[in-house]
């Protein structure tokens, strides 16, 4: 199996486990002075390499923030405004913007969309009081379906301008309300 040569002495077995226990806690210590020294600066450096990256990423999403805030407010004015306009059909944008429902930046219009009868066939729109004819009278539901188109856009621009990541320039929002 083993050779005479592989084997080690009696006298070396003697020599090699001979140190006390204070050589033993001395060579303990200084390895741990070793890698202590070369680990100093690693968390720093760690932190150099993390803080621009969590830096970009906070601004994202406070950019995302603002984006979604901007426009969940414009979309709200829109629904406002098709409010009012189902009550006043004849309400205008600037009647809108005097009530002060639209945000600060936002432009709105008002518009009346085409009439339809009961079953979505796009009518004329009859003169209101009932002078002209009805355009539905010959359907089965004879009921004339007035809307009106209120909409909305504003502009956006981030805090930070990205390069790799384009945020929308305005934001737009519309709200189709039947008055009739």
């Amino acid at each position: 199996m083993f050779s005479r040569r592989c084997r080690p002495t009696p006298a070396f077995a003697r020599r090699a486990f001979r140190m006390s226990p204070l050589m033993i806690m001395s060579l303990i210590a200084g390895s741990r002075r070793s890698w202590s020294g070369r680990n100093e600066g690693a968390s720093a450096v760690e932190f150099a390499i993390t803080l621009p990256l969590l830096i970009v990423f906070v601004l994202g999403v406070a950019d995302y923030g603002i984006l979604m805030n901007n426009a969940a407010a414009l979309v709200g004015a829109t629904r406002a405004g098709g409010e009012v306009a189902e009550v006043n059909p004849s309400v205008t944008a600037a009647q809108l913007t005097a009530l002060g429902i639209f945000p600060s930046g936002a432009t709105p219009s008002v518009s009346a969309s085409p009439c339809s009868c009961f079953d979505t066939t796009t009518v004329s729109c009859p003169t209101p009081g009932g002078a002209g004819a009805n355009p539905c009278a010959a359907k089965s539901d004879t009921r004339v379906l007035r809307y009106v188109t209120v909409s909305a856009t504003q502009s956006f621009s981030p805090v930070v301008s990205w390069t790799s990541f384009t945020f929308p320039g305005s934001l737009n929002a519309t709200t189709v309300v039947r008055t009739q």
